[in-house]
C-alpha cells in the first residue's frame, strides 16, 4: 500500500467496516487524486522545459551554466537534459562535457562516437591536441580492458598519438606527461625525445639530461648519449663532475671509441682524478694501435703526478718497446737511481741497462747497487 505523509493509514477491513465515516471517506478521495506519471510523460515535460529554457536564457548562458558545474553530471543537469539540449543545437562545448564524463565513467564506445562527431563539426573550437589527449585516455582504457590483437592495436594507436604530441608540443607540463606515458608503455624513443626537450629547458635540466642519457644508452644511440654526458660534465663540479667524466670514459672504451676515450682520459689526468686501472686502459688502447707516443705520455704524466714507481716502470718499458734508447737512458739516469733501494726495481733497471747495451750506464747502476747492497747478506 502507498504511504504518503499527512494521510492516515487504513486497512481494507477498516474502510469496509465503517463506510459512513466522513474522515475515512476524505482519505479515500485524497488517494484517488494521486497520479503516477509515466517515463514518457516525464521526458516530454523535460523537453518542454528545455525548449522554454532555450528561449528564456540569453544566447550562451545555458551552456555556461552547465560548464560552470565543473562538468559533473551527478551534481548538475542529468545526461538526458544535456542530450536533449544537443537535439536543439549541436553545441561543441556540451559535447565535450559528455565526452569527458563518458571517459570518467568508462563509457568508451560512446566517448569515441562523440569525439568523431566533434571532429566532423565545422565550428569545432577545440585544437587537434585537445582531441588527441582525449583519444589517448580512451585508448588507454581500451588497452587495459582488451587482449590479443585488439590490445596491440590500441598500443599502436597510443604510440602514434604520443609521437605526434612530443613532436609538436613545447609545454613542459605536457611533455612531462608524454614522458610518463611513454615510459609506461616502454616507448623508449618517444620518452627520449620528451626528456631531450625537457633537458633543453633550464628547470631541472640536470635531471632530464641524466634521463635522456640513460634512454639514449638503452637505444645504443651513443652520439646522443655523449651529448647529454657532456652537458652534465659542463654543468657539474667536484665529485659529481668526475663521476660523469669517468662514465663517459668507460662508455668510450666499451664501444671502442678510442678518440673519445683519449679525450675523457686526458680530462681525468688533468683533474688528477684517475685510477691505475684507467691509466692502464689508456696505455693499452694506445698500444693496441701501436701509438707508443700516446702510451708513453699517459704513463709519464701519471708518474709525474703521483711519483709512483709503478708508472715510472711503465714509462721505461714503453720507451724501450718503441726503440727510444736515449729516452730510456734519460729516464733511468734522472729518476731511476733513487729506486735502487728497492731490490725489485734495482733488478729491473740493471736488466734494462744491459738490454740497451750501454756498458757505461750498466757500470754506473752496478756501482750504486754495490754501495747499497754490498754489505748485506
Amino acid at each position: 500500500m502507498l504511504n504518503l505523509p499527512g494521510i492516515p493509514k487504513f486497512s481494507k477491513k477498516e474502510i469496509l467496516s465503517d463506510s459512513n465515516s466522513k474522515r475515512k471517506l476524505e482519505a479515500l478521495k485524497q488517494l484517488a487524486k494521486i497520479k503516477v506519471f509515466s517515463n514518457i510523460e516525464i521526458l516530454v515535460f523535460v523537453l518542454l522545459f528545455i525548449v522554454l529554457a532555450a528561449f528564456l536564457f540569453p544566447r550562451g548562458e545555458l551552456t555556461e551554466a552547465i560548464l560552470n558545474g565543473k562538468e559533473n553530471l551527478n551534481l548538475g543537469l542529468s545526461r538526458v537534459y544535456i542530450e536533449s539540449l544537443l537535439k536543439i543545437k549541436k553545441d561543441p562545448q556540451l559535447i565535450m562535457v559528455l565526452i569527458k564524463n563518458d571517459i570518467k565513467s568508462g563509457n568508451i564506445k560512446e566517448a569515441e562516437k562523440l569525439i568523431k562527431e566533434l571532429e566532423d563539426m565545422k565550428d569545432n573550437p577545440f585544437s587537434k591536441e585537445q582531441l588527441l589527449k582525449l583519444k589517448l585516455q580512451i585508448l588507454e582504457e581500451k588497452y587495459l580492458l582488451s587482449s590479443g590483437s585488439e590490445k596491440a592495436k590500441a598500443k599502436e594507436e597510443i604510440h602514434k598519438i604520443l609521437k605526434f604530441l612530443v613532436a609538436t608540443n613545447f609545454n613542459p607540463e605536457t611533455i612531462k606527461n608524454i614522458y610518463r606515458e611513454a615510459i609506461k608503455f616502454n616507448f623508449k624513443k618517444i620518452a627520449y625525445l620528451a626528456a631531450d626537450k625537457l633537458a633543453a629547458s633550464e628547470e631541472n635540466s640536470g635531471l632530464w639530461h641524466e634521463k635522456a642519457f640513460n634512454l639514449a644508452l638503452a637505444m645504443k644511440n651513443y652520439d646522443e648519449a655523449f651529448k647529454h654526458l657532456n652537458a652534465l660534465i659542463n654543468s657539474s663540479s667536484g665529485k659529481k663532475r668526475t663521476s660523469f667524466i669517468k662514465k663517459a670514459f668507460n662508455l668510450s672504451v666499451a664501444i671502442g671509441d678510442f678518440d673519445r676515450g683519449y679525450h675523457y682520459g686526458d680530462m681525468l689526468i688533468k683533474n688528477k682524478t684517475f685510477t691505475r686501472k684507467e691509466i692502464n686502459t689508456l696505455i693499452n688502447m694506445a698500444l693496441a694501435v701501436k701509438d707508443y707516443n700516446s702510451a708513453f705520455r699517459y704513463a709519464y704524466q701519471a708518474f709525474k703526478i703521483t711519483n709512483d714507481k709503478y708508472y715510472f716502470k711503465k714509462a721505461v718499458q714503453i720507451a724501450e718497446w718503441s726503440g727510444k734508447k736515449e729516452l730510456v737512458k734519460h729516464l733511468i739516469t734522472k729518476y731511476g737511481i733513487k729506486y735502487l733501494n728497492d731490490p725489485e726495481m734495482a733488478l729491473f733497471l740493471l736488466k734494462t741497462s744491459m738490454a740497451l747495451n750501454d756498458p757505461k750506464l750498466s757500470r754506473q747502476l752496478a756501482s750504486k747497487a754495490v754501495e747499497i747492497y754490498g754489505g748485506k747478506k
